[in-house]
C-alpha cells in the first residue's frame, strides 16, 4: 500500500441510520480480554436489528474460534504483509452498508481490508494519510474504542 489503490470505481454512498441493514467491523485480536468487550459491545447491533459481521487479525492464533469471526493471521498474508485474496475475497466483495474500523491502532491487513471494501461507507479514525481506506474517518483525544463507537454511532444518526 505503497501509493494510493485505485478504489474510485465503487460508489459510495450514505444512509439514514435506519435504513442501515448490514455492518461490518475490523477487529484487532492481539488482546483477548479487550475483543471479548468489544464483542459484548457491538452485539448491541443485532439487538437493533442490525446484520453484524466480524474479520479480524491477529498475529498467530485467534483468541477465540467459537465466535463467528474470520480471522486473518500472519501465515494468510504474502511475502508484502497484506492479506491471501482467497482468505478475504467474500468479505470485501459483500456490499455492507457500513464497515468500521474498530482498530485504533495501524493495522496494515485491516486497512487493506477497509481500502478494497465494497461497503457503501467505510468509516476509520482520522490519519491524513489514510485516506484512501475510508470514507469518513473520525478524530478522537483518547484512544478508547467505545468512546470512538458512540461517537461513530452519533454521527451516523445525524445523516439526512
Amino acid at each position: 500500500m505503497r501509493t494510493k489503490p485505485n478504489t474510485e470505481k465503487h460508489e459510495r454512498k450514505t444512509l439514514l441510520y435506519s435504513n442501515i441493514k448490514s455492518m461490518a467491523f475490523l477487529v484487532d485480536g492481539s488482546d483477548p480480554i479487550a475483543l471479548r468487550e468489544l464483542m459484548n459491545y457491538l452485539h448491541k447491533y443485532l439487538i437493533k436489528g442490525k446484520k453484524i459481521s466480524f474479520i479480524g487479525y491477529v498475529k498467530k492464533l485467534p483468541p477465540f474460534e467459537d465466535e463467528e469471526i474470520i480471522w486473518i493471521t500472519q501465515k494468510d498474508m504474502n511475502w508484502i504483509g497484506i492479506p491471501k485474496i482467497n482468505k478475504i475475497k467474500h468479505f470485501i466483495e459483500k456490499e455492507f452498508d457500513v464497515l468500521i474500523n474498530t482498530s485504533l491502532i495501524t493495522n496494515r491487513p485491516l486497512e487493506y481490508i477497509s481500502t478494497y471494501s465494497k461497503a457503501a461507507l467505510r468509516i476509520g479514525k482520522f490519519d491524513a494519510k489514510k485516506t484512501y481506506c475510508y470514507d469518513f474517518m473520525m478524530h478522537i483525544e483518547h484512544d478508547n474504542v467505545f468512546e470512538y463507537l458512540e461517537q461513530v454511532e452519533r454521527y451516523l444518526k445525524m445523516v439526512k
